[in-house]
């Protein structure tokens, strides 16, 4: 699509970029104040060119690809004032935003902004899944678990886990922080989850 207007005020430059479409028909209330102002289609017209020429896929434009995609449209020539007109920060790279200000001239950095949510959307990243012990690992836990529970009431006390830990490394002190650490329920015992909750470190 040709546009009747140059970014730069010059000739040419409309074969390159696509032509802003106003927005038309009654707006919807829950449109933000960019996209009542914009056209979603017109900015994503924009984002396809701008990949277009972005060769390498670097998310960046630089002047040989900016030349290459003008050269489409024998405007080769013209490269490199557009690519210095373009390029504001100096960067000697043309990223997405800056050919937003280039074309929407007029636009607000908040609405340039809102324009690059549109086709660079933010991604919410689900936190990761704790891992959980295998059956096997756990059938190992309960193992240890019955071997050390001497009265065989389905818990362990102090002494019971004293000795279950005995030659873990830990001294008496530690064991006994962990029991009350453990010790969920306040009970005085630590049952079979409450164990496999103490070893989980050592297996995951």
């Amino acid at each position: 699509r040709r546009a009747t207007r140059c970014v730069f005020g010059g000739p040419g430059l409309a074969s390159f970029l696509p032509r802003p479409v106003p927005t038309m028909g009654k707006k919807k209330p829950e449109l933000s104040k960019t996209a009542k102002k914009y056209n979603k289609k017109d900015v994503f017209a924009l984002k396809d060119v701008f990949d277009d020429a972005d060769a390498d896929g670097s998310g960046e434009i630089d002047a040989n690809e900016l030349r290459k995609a003008l050269n489409k449209s024998n405007l080769g020539d013209a490269a490199d004032d557009f690519f210095k007109a373009i390029d504001t920060d100096g960067s000697k790279k043309i990223g997405f935003d800056e050919y937003l200000k280039a074309y929407y001239r007029k636009a607000s950095p908040s609405e340039v902004k809102d324009m690059m949510l549109w086709v660079h959307p933010l991604r919410i990243e689900k936190p990761p899944t704790p891992p959980k012990l295998s059956d096997l690992q756990k059938r190992e836990i309960k193992s240890i678990f019955v071997l050390y529970d001497l009265n065989e009431n389905g818990s362990l006390d102090k002494k019971e886990l004293l000795e279950a830990l005995k030659d873990t490394g830990y001294d008496d002190d530690e064991i006994e922080e962990m029991f009350d650490d453990y010790d969920v329920n306040g009970d005085g015992e630590i049952s079979l989850r409450e164990f496999e909750k103490m070893l989980e470190a050592a297996y995951l």
